[in-house]
């Protein structure tokens, strides 16, 4: 009896030796796996980063390294200065778009919007101007534009109590708009107004409309989402004419491969994403002060004023 029991209890031990034995291979192969998963995806990683750089030798460019910026950065939720550094809608695309073509992002100082189409031509101050252009066929004989990335309305802003309650309520009345752009475009195309008078810029067309100098203003629902949320709380937005303009990037027409490297960077960033969040951070999000905020705006776009309060058909007029 004392035998069989020795011979049962050594079996039993053999029984767990074995179990315990596989348990052991079986987490040196779960590890092992692991490890050899981890290394393929790293691997995989630094596959796709090599084949996304981008050639940069080709790019003709102000400065080596540098993509050199011009923008009139005073358009706020789309481009503008916080204290002294670059920041909006356009400043965040063109940061990343630089990150992913390798080039280090240079802003220059503010520039005269109706200098930006003339001085990128030219070639020898900025490679490219991100300052809300609309894309039309004037500007595109002085310069390229890259892919849009953005669509633009315009909007139609009333004072508060104003008596206008519809579109068809313009006509007849003193109407504003930003000179030289399209809000000054669809007013003398749309409406019969009793008097147009074009302001040089959206701050000078509101205090207007606050006066009684005008009685409404038409400009990028952009800037005016933005300003009567935060400055012009006694505005409002009457309407949103969607008038279907594309915002894109002005490069020299000699620098080819910089405008193929932009138009891929774009095409990458809206199908990772990358472009809806820079609008939800920076067009649905913005306050006056430039902090991102939790309550949405409408969609939003720009249109900025030409030269002078005169009419002009100047390619460097904003929007």
């Amino acid at each position: 009896m004392k035998r069989y029991r020795k011979l049962i209890v050594a079996g039993v031990c053999l029984a767990l030796a074995f179990c315990f034995g596989a348990v052991l291979v079986g987490c040196g192969e779960d590890s092992t796996e692991t490890e050899n998963t981890e290394a393929t995806e790293t691997e995989q990683a630094a596959t796709d980063t090599a084949a996304t750089e981008v050639d940069t030798s080709e790019f003709k460019l102000v400065e080596p390294g540098k993509l050199t910026i011009g923008s009139d950065l005073d358009y706020k939720p789309m481009e503008y200065l916080d204290g002294d550094t670059p920041a909006g809608f356009s400043v965040g695309l063109m940061e990343e778009i630089c990150d992913r073509i390798g080039l280090e992002c240079n802003y220059l100082a503010p520039q005269a919007f109706d200098t930006l189409i003339t001085q990128v031509a030219a070639g020898t101050k900025m490679d490219v101007a991100a300052s809300s252009f609309t894309i039309n066929d004037e500007r595109l004989e002085l310069v390229d534009f890259s892919d849009p990335y953005y669509e633009s309305n315009q909007a139609i802003v009333i004072l508060d109590d104003s008596t206008i309650m519809s579109r068809d309520d313009l006509a007849g009345k003193v109407l504003g708009a930003q000179s030289g752009t399209t809000g000054e475009e669809w007013i003398k195309e749309n409406i019969q107004y009793d008097e147009y008078i074009p302001y040089q810029n959206a701050s000078d067309g509101l205090a207007a409309l606050r006066s009684g100098k005008i009685e409404a203003f038409v400009y990028d629902a952009s800037a005016a989402t933005n300003h009567v949320a935060n400055e012009y709380s006694d505005c409002k937005i009457l309407d949103e004419i969607p008038t279907g303009e594309e915002y894109g990037i002005a490069i020299n027409k000699d620098n080819t491969a910089l405008t193929e490297a932009i138009n891929n960077a774009l095409s990458e960033m809206y199908a990772d994403g990358t472009m809806d969040e820079l609008k939800a951070k920076w067009i649905e999000g913005v306050s006056d002060e430039g902090e991102s905020t939790s309550e949405p705006a409408t969609d939003q776009s720009k249109d900025e004023p030409g030269a002078d309060e005169s009419e002009t058909d100047d390619p460097d007029d904003e929007g």
